[in-house]
């Protein structure tokens, strides 16, 4: 396959490497798609000869309005907008709100008293429209080279200001605007879910670049501050992030596709995020700044082997790694010892096995397998005993990503679209997308638990990065620009930690 066109009709993950010339890795092969009667309902059961199904659309689910008000600021105008424009991209990709934007006159009018003790003049917001209203004051702080952020919500319905504890008012250098506006909006979703929301996290992807076939990207949760991590001459792909924070990936730099890692430091070097501290915290917790690191640096690999292909890898809560190995005949999922060795073959089945994903838990894995003719959706135990088929609709299921609450995303070819879908152990599945002819391939859940990025050419204008909540009510694609290829993306989140409850403090 040319690589410059995006996988087709299947993802990246399940066509092998194919589209790299000379390698002889597995493509399992698409069977012809195969759909239910026009006049039967597709929230109906239907027998396909091999099990029953049940496909619930996505859920229609208004979203509130968010009035974001301009920052009362005596900073530069840029760094105003700035944080205006976060906290409004933000509110469009919760997945739970949707922006309205507000003008300077409006914060006369609506406003009575400033944040945190937030009041508003509720007949004047009733009248915008919006059921919750979010004001921020933007000033130097009295501590040299510091700028303080104070934001308050109020809910328009009844009045009651939400609680957004620490993040209320937070204090760090002007460089950090960005991640206190992220922040803030952590904590609107926390009040409102009772799960802190992750706004200001990393999402890893493979893409085109300077110098490279597929480099690994990195790009701020909403689209921003896109910059290559992995960029030397070659093919890079399949990011995942382990549990002591490196990152590992699969390369084709060596004779045969191998396992790498960027460890922490590393990454912290390449992110330069610069640290924020809640108010009342400040001062503590910091931390020298980390040496540059040259992301054309080639590094050796950490799992490798004569004759042996890797591809993708996985990481539970105990440590343990499995990684999909092809031996030239077939793809197995294999567990690795701690140097990075295969121990044990998982799968040991003629068919290939490959893309897992561990259960939250770590108790069990989540797999492709053409075992039964086509590709579905599987999950073992962690150990590889009790295989079995999760997924009997469709004629072709990939890209397994197992979340939270009992979820398993994956992608899966609905007549000529591919979709984004979910499926739960009792095999019940929703879909997230809309297909309409188009392809959305290889989802990742976020760390909240309650959204997924995956990458998708649904709008017509290229392949970008989107971002779905989980029940598929609101979609919405990254400010990224759309380029001809976006391929396994990967939403930073460490193996096995749960999403963080939202206290307020």
């Amino acid at each position: 396959m040319p690589a410059h066109r995006h996988p087709s009709p299947i993802s990246s993950a399940l066509a092998g490497f194919a589209f790299v010339a000379g390698l002889a890795l597995p493509t399992l092969a698409v069977a012809q798609p195969v759909e239910p009667p026009a006049t039967t309902p597709t929230d109906a059961p239907v027998d396909d000869g091999s099990g029953l199904y049940v496909i619930v659309e996505a859920t229609s689910r208004p979203l509130d309005a968010l009035l974001v008000l301009p920052p009362t600021c005596t900073l530069p105008k840029a760094s105003c907008d700035l944080v205006e424009n976060v906290l409004a991209n933000d509110t469009r990709l919760s997945g739970i709100l949707r922006p309205l934007r507000g003008n300077p006159g409006m914060i006369a009018s609506l406003v009575k008293s400033a944040p945190p003790n937030l009041d508003i003049r509720r007949p004047a917001a009733q009248g915008t429209g919006a059921q919750y209203v979010l004001a921020t004051v933007l000033k130097p702080s009295k501590t040299a080279g510091l700028v303080t952020l104070t934001a308050g919500v109020v809910d328009v319905r009844d009045g009651k200001r939400l609680d957004l504890g620490s993040w209320a008012v937070q204090e760090a250098p002007s460089g950090s605007l960005r991640s206190m506006a992220h922040r803030v909006m952590n904590a609107v979703h926390g009040a409102l879910t009772g799960v802190e929301g992750s706004f200001d996290t990393l999402v890893f992807y493979s893409a085109p670049g300077p110098g490279c076939d597929r480099c690994i990207w990195q790009v701020e949760a909403d689209g921003f501050n896109r910059r290559i991590i992995v960029g030397d001459k070659s093919i890079h792909m399949f990011p995942v992030q382990f549990l002591d924070g490196s990152l590992a990936y699969t390369s084709f730099r060596t004779d045969m596709p191998s396992l790498f890692k960027l460890d922490l430091a590393q990454l912290n070097a390449i992110a330069d995020f610069a640290p924020v501290v809640p108010k009342k915290n400040k001062g503590k917790g910091k931390k020298a700044a980390a040496a540059p690191i040259d992301p054309l640096a080639v590094p050796q690999p950490f799992a490798s082997g004569e004759d042996l292909q890797f591809r993708g890898c996985a990481q539970n809560v105990n440590g343990d790694i499995v990684a999909t190995i092809n031996d030239g005949d077939q793809a197995d999922i294999w567990q690795l010892a701690y140097d990075g060795s295969p121990s044990r073959n998982l799968t040991r089945n003629e068919a290939d096995d490959l893309g897992a994903s561990y259960s939250p838990d770590g108790s069990q894995i989540a797999f492709v397998s053409d075992r039964t003719g086509s590709p579905q959706i599987y999950v073992m135990n962690a150990d590889g005993s009790d295989q079995r088929r999760l997924t009997f609709v469709g004629p072709y299921n990939s890209d397994p990503d197992w979340g939270h609450g009992g979820k398993i995303a994956f992608s899966g070819l609905r007549g000529s679209a591919i979709d984004i879908l979910t499926v739960d152990l009792q095999g019940r599945i929703q879909r997230l997308t809309p297909g309409m002819g188009k392809r959305s391939l290889e989802p990742s859940w976020s760390p909240d638990g309650k959204r997924l990025v995956y990458s998708s050419n649904e709008d017509g204008k290229g392949y970008r990065l989107w971002v779905t909540s989980h029940d598929g009510a609101s979609r919405e694609p990254l400010d990224v620009p759309a380029a001809a290829g976006y391929y396994t993306p990967s939403w930073q989140r460490i193996p096995g930690k749960a999403p963080k409850a939202f206290t307020g403090h």
